[in-house]
């Protein structure tokens, strides 16, 4: 079993993949490392921007899953290379645990993302006023400047099977961040295993991985904190890559299956043969008969 890394008492409430029953926390320096992730037809990524956003020096590591094709601008990028395409959540888990022990926070950023000058010591300002955060995310836009999710409360059952993921937050704790733009404790991270891989990352207005990352540190006892006075742009196509590893859907169906009551998990179950055998169905027409939870 798990311990809270807050309390230092087992964690009975983490779902998934919890850290080593028992085994002490691995202990990390305070250096800071980028991880990005070029899938399919990535754009180029800006190291230029990334630097200009700390005063600390900065480890920038892009993983090129498979047979993406992507540019870097700028010097001192570090490239680690996947064979094939196995997701984005697994392809961050990937190139995190391949860091050293002298960092101790990471932050995971898509390759379109503008960072504006001091950003990101803007976000390791905030992480030590909040020393139980695991994620601190900015505000995130468009080219436009139109606000994208980045935030918000954890979702019911009911909100799920709908596709209605709360988004919207304040300053402050949240119930899960968008990991296209979020600076990890690395600490954190370890003790619940980092992004499930089951979750492939697929596009959607929000993605699953994160919403089931975020709850899971909280079952944990760590916090995740909104900075909105620290906007990012994040560009066009914010979560590209081969559709084809798993649909949106795919992800509220796993969330559901793993926190939904016996009713939800018989109603999806019944469901999936409908599916299967007529070709006709979706989990949002089952969610009226769910009770909201």
């Amino acid at each position: 079993m798990g311990r809270d890394p807050i309390r230092d008492e087992p964690n009975r409430g983490a779902l998934g993949r919890s850290g080593p029953g028992g085994d002490p926390q691995r202990e990390y320096g305070n250096g800071l490392a980028v991880v990005t992730v070029a899938r399919s037809t990535s754009p180029v990524m800006d190291a230029g921007t990334l630097r200009a956003a700390t005063t600390r020096p900065l480890r920038i590591v892009l993983t090129v899953a498979g047979d993406a094709a992507s540019e870097t601008s700028g010097d001192g990028v570090e490239v680690l290379r996947l064979a094939e395409d196995i997701g984005r959540p697994a392809a961050i888990n990937r190139a995190v645990a391949g860091l050293d022990a002298a960092i101790g926070w990471v932050v995971i950023s898509d390759p379109q993302v503008h960072w504006e000058p001091g950003a990101l010591d803007s976000l390791l300002a905030a992480a030590a006023r909040y020393p139980r955060a695991a994620l601190l995310g900015p505000r995130l836009t468009d080219a436009t400047g139109t606000v994208v999710p980045s935030a918000g409360t954890l979702p019911s059952v009911t909100q799920v099977l709908r596709d209605r993921i709360p988004t919207g937050a304040g300053s402050g704790r949240t119930g899960w961040l968008s990991t296209s733009c979020v600076l990890v404790r690395r600490a954190a991270w370890d003790s619940v295993d980092g992004f499930d891989a089951r979750y492939l990352g697929a596009p959607g207005p929000v993605d699953m991985a994160d919403v089931d990352l975020g709850d899971r540190l909280g079952r944990a006892g760590w916090l995740l904190v909104h900075v909105p006075g620290v906007v990012i742009t994040a560009g066009a196509g914010i979560r590209g890559g081969h559709d084809i590893l798993a649909s949106h859907a795919d992800g509220l169906h796993r969330y559901v299956h793993e926190r939904g009551p016996a009713p939800a998990r018989l109603l999806l179950a019944l469901t999936d043969r409908v599916v299967a055998l007529t070709g006709r169905g979706t989990y949002r027409n089952i969610a009226s008969r769910i009770p909201e939870s």
